[in-house]
């Protein structure tokens, strides 16, 4: 049966005490990032998208003191400047990440870049705050131990700084680490639970049973499956697979024949898997921003959704960590 919920309606993030709308904004292209998108954002278009967030259905966005190099923060922060505040009731991500300059991501570091994102969006406390691809960059044994990242986030929590906090990353093993500590009140997995791929499966399992958010991120596998896949598409920009481009362009066929477009049976997807509570599409103009909330209100034939599920491909094409 089609799901009673939609991906407008708000939805508890897990036991978090945060409400958010099961679809979600994700601010990395907002700054501006043509090496990962193939195209620009201009200041102006950056603070429009938010603010055409601010004013429509959606109340999660979600962004990083890494993105292009702080813009995307600074570009949300002159809308919320324009909106004089964050919207009642709305639910604003960030990360914290490791120096840029030299990598380290300790808990001195986790505050810094609490510090830095804190002034760039003019804001005094943030709800929800993420540890940021720690995998990248620090041994899992470091970032638990005395004065490390883990640490540092926790007691930022304690101090009330932030409502919540999360971790955010993409090794499946890696982060199942992190969940199983107890440390977090939300998982930000990506693109690892798709039409095309359910290697976070077990990932959204261990979260769940600890009563963690969990938000999935890049449910389009970096626009394999926001279109008619093209010939030189990569999965999740080449993490993924061939098989996973050649099912994404079956589907994309199937769904022709029902008179739905591949994005919105992909949107829905994510957003109905189980155990997700939001999804995090990137948008980079108003316009953009328009079209998801379109996307979210599609309905999904089940004879289409089973159709779609006959196509997925086996595990061993699926992102391998």
């Amino acid at each position: 049966m089609t799901p009673v919920s939609t991906p407008l309606s708000p939805r508890p993030l897990g036991a978090s005490g945060l409400v958010v709308t099961g679809l979600g904004v994700g601010g990395s292209p907002l700054g501006g990032a043509s090496a990962v998108y193939g195209h620009d954002t201009s200041a102006d278009e950056g603070v429009a998208t938010v603010s055409r967030v601010f004013d429509g259905p959606i109340t999660f966005l979600d962004t990083s003191n890494a993105y292009s190099g702080g813009d995307s923060e600074r570009r949300v922060g002159e809308a919320i400047d324009r909106a004089d505040g964050l919207p009642v009731g709305f639910v604003l991500s960030t990360k914290v990440d490791a120096d840029p300059s030299t990598g380290v991501f300790d808990g001195s570091r986790v505050r810094r870049s609490l510090e830095e994102s804190l002034e760039r969006l003019g804001l005094d406390r943030v709800p929800l705050l993420h540890l940021h691809d720690p995998e990248e960059h620090l041994a899992f044994s470091d970032a638990m131990g005395r004065g490390g990242a883990v640490e540092a986030l926790v007691a930022i929590k304690r101090e009330g700084l932030v409502d919540a906090i999360g971790i955010a990353g993409g090794r499946v093993e890696e982060m199942r680490r992190y969940v199983q500590t107890g440390a977090f009140d939300v998982l930000l997995t990506h693109n690892r639970m798709t039409l095309v791929d359910r290697s976070a499966r077990p990932l959204i399992e261990a979260a769940t049973e600890r009563s963690m958010g969990v938000i999935n991120a890049a449910p389009f596998g970096g626009g394999v499956l926001a279109r008619n896949p093209r010939p030189d598409d990569l999965y999740a920009y080449g993490l993924g697979t061939a098989s996973q481009v050649d099912a994404a362009r079956r589907m994309s066929q199937v769904c022709e024949r029902y008179g739905v477009s591949l994005a919105a049976a992909a949107l829905q997807f994510a957003v109905h898997a189980p155990g997700v509570d939001a999804v995090l599409v990137g948008a980079s103009s108003p316009q953009r921003v328009d079209e998801l909330v379109e996307l979210a209100g599609a309905v999904i034939p089940d004879e289409l959704s089973n159709q779609l599920e006959d196509l997925v491909p086996p595990s061993s094409e699926w992102i391998a960590s």
